[in-house]
């Protein structure tokens, strides 16, 4: 009695032992899959024998059961692995149905030929336990049908989130790039036009520009290619590129710049604070006396709060129709990388044009 009732669990557990001891290709998420699969029909045929077999004093019922299994997998991969995936994913319908009704038909076909096989005597006494049999494998079958086409579609459903979201990440990453790549140029297109005015004037402060510009596009060509940059170095960058806007402009226009707060360890998408920086002075009147730019970078915790503020040059702002590029790419980097962790507040008043920008570090 124990060696049948145990007979399918102890079978179960060898073929995972080999699965698991074995040089069997599976990699970890198959084997993990194989074992759900194992656990769940030693439950299914535990639960089976507490209902139809337990209070039996012969092992004939518990054979019975094991044997009915059979045509029960049977069903349940046969729905997994080709009714499933070559006939509902493909909308033949009506095929789908016509070939579950076929497996349900064989399923109790089997099960009465085991119970007349091994229960011959009580099988052809009893009208009313044919009758029996074929509402128990109807049953059977149904509850084997609904929990494979349930996970079934599950799983599908996982599967095709997951790769939803692959997509959107290479989309996101191929969009990045794309706007990345508009972004540097358009920064390197100004830092030329700063050397190019000193270069008009004979400024001696040209060769100071160019080992500026040197820092910058070492900055642009190594350390933005990647995701994330430390804070400090973003910073660094910025003062960089100020330093070089101060050559060009030669005190014509005041320039104030503030930064506090504690940021070692803190890090930031590159290339996220200059186009702020380079929109002022493409629009401010820096070339006239009484302008003025102010910058205000401030960390609180894994707050990063921006400001730049400068008077408007409206006859500028009308003539430079490129002006545009860095600051509208920014703001869909913005949107990309830091979505729901940003904010960004444009305004102009009194003749001054402001940009706040928080974003919450990561």
């Amino acid at each position: 009695m124990l060696l049948v009732l145990f007979a399918p669990s102890a079978s179960s557990f060898f073929v995972l032992y080999i699965m698991v001891s074995a040089p069997i290709k599976l990699n970890l998420g198959q084997r993990r899959e194989v074992l759900f699969h194992l656990i769940g029909w030693i439950a299914f045929f535990a639960l089976l024998v507490a209902v139809f077999a337990w209070p039996y004093p012969n092992p004939f019922p518990v054979l019975r059961i094991s044997l009915v299994m059979l045509a029960l997998i049977a069903f349940y991969y046969t729905n997994t692995s080709i009714l499933i995936t070559h006939l509902l994913a493909r909308k033949k319908i009506f095929l789908y149905i016509a070939a579950v009704l076929a497996c349900i038909v064989t399923v109790n076909f089997w099960d009465l030929w085991v119970q007349r096989t091994l229960n011959t005597e009580f099988y052809h006494k009893n009208d009313w336990y044919q009758g029996a049999i074929i509402q128990r494998a109807t049953l059977l079958s149904m509850l084997v049908l609904a929990v494979s086409g349930g996970l079934k579609m599950t799983r599908e459903w996982f599967r095709t989130e997951q790769q939803k979201n692959r997509i959107e990440k290479e989309k996101i990453a191929s969009e990045l790039a794309l706007l990345k790549s508009q972004i540097n140029p358009h920064s390197l297109f100004n830092n030329l036009n700063s050397i190019y005015s000193l270069t008009v004037r004979k400024s001696e402060d040209a060769p100071k520009a160019i080992v500026k510009l040197s820092d910058m596009m070492r900055y642009i060509l190594y350390d933005s290619s990647a995701e994330q940059i430390t804070l400090e170095q973003e910073i660094d960058h910025l003062h960089n590129y100020l330093d070089l806007q101060r050559l060009r402009i030669h005190r014509k226009a005041q320039l104030s710049v503030e930064t506090s707060g504690e940021w070692p360890g803190k890090t930031i998408a590159p290339m996220l604070l200059e186009p702020f920086v380079e929109n002022a002075f493409k629009h401010g009147n820096v070339h006239q006396a009484g302008a003025e730019i102010k910058i205000c970078l401030r960390v609180e915790r894994d707050q990063l709060w921006f400001t730049v503020s400068n008077t408007l040059d409206h006859q500028a702002q009308q003539k430079d129709t490129y002006s545009g590029i860095g600051l509208t790419n920014i703001q869909k980097r913005l949107d990309l990388l830091y979505p729901y962790r940003h904010e960004i507040k444009i305004s102009s008043d009194d003749g001054w044009y402001h940009v706040k920008l928080r974003i919450q570090l990561s």
